[in-house]
């Protein structure tokens, strides 16, 4: 038989701890049937004196005893004098602690939180608070009201309560009520509730089937959905055929409200190629100023210094090197363009031609910006060329506006400060992205895209770098020629073979490439748990925390989700002398390989040498678990050099790291890389997830499973097809400037 659920009614007595910003609460509560217990969880505004009726489960902690965590609940405010004076002496009301609740319980009693909603000016009557303090205690009363109805709302359609601070931010006052009229907003940035659940909301709260609200809705959210598929429009008739299956309405039905949608700006429509094609506005403008921008700095003709041929052959004396005529075309073409692409595989030259280009730039004292899309490719950036580099979010300095949005600062208006700007990892550049670095390139600078187009496409809308490749007439650089000191490799030589479609020998099994046959999946989820646990480490020396698998897929047998929780018992398994929070089905410990899987731009960090503090933790970002403080449910998480703390209640932020996809490997680079090879989904097992996947090793790959697999994943062209028109659009335009 299934367990009930606990329940607390009560009175809260005192607040122990609150965390102002998730809302996330500690408080002692006098129990309706005698007894006192703690109760914790997320409750916003909580204040003493208030009656909770709660739902969730009792636990004994060790040290704080009796404990109550909250799933559900439901407040009722005080009504006698005596609970009114708790709760304002608590301090819930800004401005108002015990001396000036005392005083204002005296002169107004059960009459006082009238008082506070409707009545402000009587507060002046009571000593020490002048009219101007009055009206700021009522706006914060009220403000507290508001987010009391909203939590209240939440709670009763089972929606998540963390919606609330992002809600308060984005509406006031008018949260709950902007929730009432229109669910669905709840599936956009930063909440991201499914359509269905929105839906399930929407009908209890009394909008119909065929209400317009319901209806605009879905249409935007296919659009929205796709967008993580790639996908910056939909064809129209592919839209409103599966809106038509979303929202179970005829398309014919479903035209007007299109039409409306259109007629209000919120979509756009154009024809593309003869195609009527259906666009959610805000990415119509990122890709029609993308192709703006790209297309001003394609045809930016720059004057390039006279001796530039000299100075290169100085620095190949001085290096020893031999550039490579491709890399000299490489090396030399920012000098003379606005816009140049530079891709190329592993051991073909590019880190060689970047570091020079960029030591060339420094020498004529032209300021060089170096950025890349992941905390760790701008790391490794840093240390190959000597100079730091940045994330491009760090770049273009993030900050939220009045509405809780994440805005970047750096943009048309306070463009960036430098003469060039390099990004490294271009592949992994999507349009949103690409289009605010764009906004932020002051008039006079160039940019210098480089990656590496066959690897996977970036995870948002759009497929920057690979669109830009395409157009002949940008000014671009394909490296190709294999070097000697690379062609000692396997795993260079085994990728670009990949990458040509072809599977080279995997019994030779030496040097640096090693595959080892396995018969089912048990048996490769227990090799790959050997390898990493055991078998590298001893035979090749390399610390298990520089080895990571990378999985074609989360599900199954070998994919991340399963293989997370295997690794974790073999490598960090629980003792009594090891913190542990657990989030559902995660389990996480002190020690623990963690990923941050959302961007967070406003998660607090601090690094000690040098000393700074900052704000920003983002998705892909990987760190380890260094102290889990169960009494204050706070974990704190090392981040390369820094380390950001977490309330048990954001650790849906974070997952085991031990076993990583390939998306998320992109732009980092491990000492020792292990994949399994056994059975993925179709979609999964493709050409460029493989060459990203092996691309990733610097010193060993080891590919564990069935030689059938990885010649299925070989022979799987990149077949996946992203709906973007940017490269038409640039490429029509460059035509007509030439002509």
């Amino acid at each position: 038989m299934e367990k009930q659920p606990d329940t607390l009614e009560g009175v809260v007595e005192s607040i122990i701890f609150k965390n102002e910003e998730n809302g996330y609460t500690v408080a002692r509560v006098l129990l309706d049937e005698g007894g006192a217990a703690t109760l914790v969880g997320t409750l916003p505004c909580l204040g003493a004196g208030e009656h909770v009726s709660a739902v969730g489960t009792y636990s004994v902690h060790p040290q704080h005893g009796l404990q109550f965590q909250a799933e559900s609940y439901l407040r009722e405010m005080p009504v006698d004098e005596e609970g009114i004076y708790a709760y304002l002496a608590s301090r819930v009301v800004k401005g108002v602690g015990p001396k000036t609740a005392e005083l204002i319980v005296d002169r107004f009693g059960e009459e006082t939180f009238d008082v506070l909603a409707s009545d402000p000016e009587r507060l002046a009557q009571v000593k020490g608070i002048t009219p101007a303090r009055a009206r700021e205690i009522q706006t914060d009363f009220l403000r507290l009201h508001a987010v009391r109805r909203l939590l209240e709302l939440l709670t009763e359609y089972r929606l998540p309560t963390w919606f609330a601070a992002g809600l308060t931010a984005a509406y006031g006052d008018r949260a709950a009520d902007a929730v009432r009229e229109n669910p669905f907003l709840l599936c956009d940035e930063p909440y991201l509730l499914s359509f269905q659940q929105a839906d399930e909301a929407a009908a209890q709260l009394g909008i119909g089937e065929d209400d317009a609200v319901r209806l605009e809705a879905g249409i935007r959210y296919v659009l929205e959905f796709n967008l993580q598929a790639g996908h910056t429009f939909l064809p129209q008739d592919k839209l409103m055929e599966t809106a038509s299956a979303l929202l179970r309405r005829e398309p014919g039905w479903l035209a007007s409200h299109l039409e409306d949608l259109i007629g209000r700006g919120a979509l756009v429509r154009e024809t593309l190629r003869g195609r009527d094609v259906i666009y959610l506005r805000e990415i119509w403008r990122q890709e029609d100023y993308a192709a703006k921008a790209v297309c001003r700095l394609a045809s930016m003709r720059l004057a390039p210094p006279p001796n530039l041929q000299k100075i290169l052959e100085k620095k190949e004396r001085e290096s020893g090197l031999c550039y490579a005529e491709k890399q000299r075309e490489a090396i030399a073409m920012p000098f003379s363009n606005g816009l140049t692409l530079i891709t190329g595989g592993p051991g073909t030259g590019k880190t060689t031609a970047l570091m020079t280009m960029i030591e060339i730039f420094s020498a004529y004292g032209l300021k060089t910006l170096l950025a890349a899309p992941t905390g760790r490719a701008a790391k490794r950036m840093s240390e190959l060329c000597n100079q730091e580099a940045k994330t491009i979010h760090r770049l273009l300095e993030p900050a939220f506006d009045r509405a809780g949005r994440m805005v970047f600062q750096k943009n048309a208006s306070d463009p960036l400060q430098g003469d060039v700007v390099v990004v490294d990892e271009s592949s992994m550049l999507e349009l949103s992205l690409a289009t605010s670095l764009l906004e932020a390139l002051p008039p006079h600078a160039r940019l210098v895209l480089v990656g590496d187009a066959d690897q996977l496409p970036p995870v948002g809308a759009g497929s920057f770098f690979a669109d830009l490749l395409r157009v002949e007439a940008i000014p671009q650089v394909r490296l190709t020629e294999i070097f000697r000191q690379a062609q000692g490799s396997d795993i260079v030589v085994n990728a670009h073979s990949f990458n040509r479609g072809e599977v080279p020998s995997l019994r030779k099994n030496d040097g640096d490439f090693y595959f080892s046959a396995a018969r089912g999946a048990e048996q490769t989820l227990e090799t790959v748990v050997s390898l990493m646990a055991r078998r590298i480490p001893e035979h090749f020396g390399i610390p298990r925390e520089e080895i990571q698998v990378i999985c074609p897929s989360r599900q199954g047998l070998c994919g991340t989700e399963n293989l997370n929780r295997r690794l974790q018992e073999a490598l960090n398994p629980p003792a009594e002398d090891k913190g542990e929070a657990v989030i559902g089905e995660t389990a996480f410990r002190t020690g623990d390989r963690v990923m941050q899987i959302r961007n967070d731009y406003d998660r607090m960090w601090k690094r000690l040498d040098p000393a700074e503090t900052g704000t920003g933790v983002y998705n892909g970002d990987t760190g380890i678990v260094t102290l889990i403080d169960r009494s204050a449910r706070m974990m704190i998480v090392r981040f390369d050099d820094k380390v950001a703390d977490y309330s048990f209640d954001e650790l849906p932020e974070l997952e085991l790291a031990y076993a990583i996809t390939a998306h998320k490997a992109q732009g980092s680079e491990y000492a020792a890389v292990v994949i399994p090879v056994f059975s993925a989904p179709q979609r999964l097992l493709s050409r460029n997830l493989l060459y990203t996947a092996v691309t990733r090793a610097k010193h060993l790959l080891v590919m564990v499973g069935r030689e059938e697999t990885v010649a299925q994943m070989a022979a799987q062209a990149n077949a996946h097809r992203r709906y973007s028109a940017l490269r038409l659009r640039v490429k029509e335009a460059l035509q007509e400037d030439d002509a």
